[in-house]
């Protein structure tokens, strides 16, 4: 059985930041609902895998003390360009989330994008808990979201499938594809990314890979709870409504047991 592990060639989708932000920025629905449950816990705010600060950014814009972590310098990069065009004062940090130490505990971490299914086997996932285990303070609320398991995303499909069509930050119309590729067995599908688009005349294409880890919903709850975490809230959707079958999410709100 193959070990999937976050340093292959995963990171690859996140070293173009500017157009990162073209192809996933806007507003969503999670960054109401992180938003909204920094300001109800009050205090200082972490924000782990915070890649180009699409919600760390509006969060310090609030008047929270915000900082950011990750583990891509180029997504760094750009969270710290857009903050200080801003004028806000955002701490940004790089470091791996399963062994990075700020020295300092926060009031309220969270993970969003579905960070959490880039921590691909057992280890990971309990080396990241344990991590912002550490950094929580007492009283201190943790939250994320991972993808609920439905059979048809956990499928092999080969053949091409349309995805979305953008203009890049030179003005040229990127379309992108992809396949996919699922290991039951590790609970992990790799996506590979293909864009295409022409510039000058001439056919170009980039390619790059993303593996995410499909964790169940007992499974997670067993998870949290070995790592000394008490699930305080767990959602179905953005809504707040109840996890069921049919949920796209599992949203934890969680506490130090």
């Amino acid at each position: 059985m193959k070990k999937f592990t976050l340093e292959e060639d995963y990171l690859g989708e996140f070293v173009d930041p500017v157009n990162y932000d073209l192809e996933v920025g806007g507003d969503k629905p999670s960054h109401h609902f992180y938003s909204d449950l920094a300001k109800q816990v009050g205090g200082t705010v972490l924000e782990v895998a915070c890649g180009t600060g699409l919600v760390a950014i509006p969060l310090a814009q609030q008047g929270l003390s915000v900082t950011g972590m990750d583990i891509v310098p180029e997504m760094l990069e750009q969270a710290k360009r857009k903050s200080e065009a801003l004028g806000l004062s955002i701490r940004w940090f790089q470091g791996d989330a399963r062994n990075f130490n700020l020295n300092e505990k926060f009031n309220f971490i969270y993970m969003t994008g579905n960070a959490f299914q880039a921590f691909l086997n057992n280890a990971d996932q309990q080396d990241l808990l344990q991590n912002i285990r550490k950094h929580l303070t007492k009283g201190g609320v943790f939250a994320f979201e991972t993808r609920n398991p439905n059979w048809e995303e956990c499928s092999t499909d080969l053949n091409e499938a349309e995805w979305i069509t953008y203009t890049n930050d030179k003005g040229f119309s990127v379309r992108i594809t992809e396949t996919r590729e699922y290991d039951h067995v590790a609970q992990v599908l790799v996506y590979n990314l293909y864009r295409r688009w022409e510039e000058a005349g001439v056919d170009k294409e980039r390619i790059t890979h993303i593996a995410i880890r499909y964790t169940f919903p007992q499974e997670l709850n067993a998870l949290l709870e070995q790592s000394g975490f008490q699930i305080l809230h767990q959602y179905g959707n953005w809504d707040k409504s109840p996890l069921t079958k049919d949920s796209p999410s599992i949203i934890s709100v969680c506490k130090l047991a």
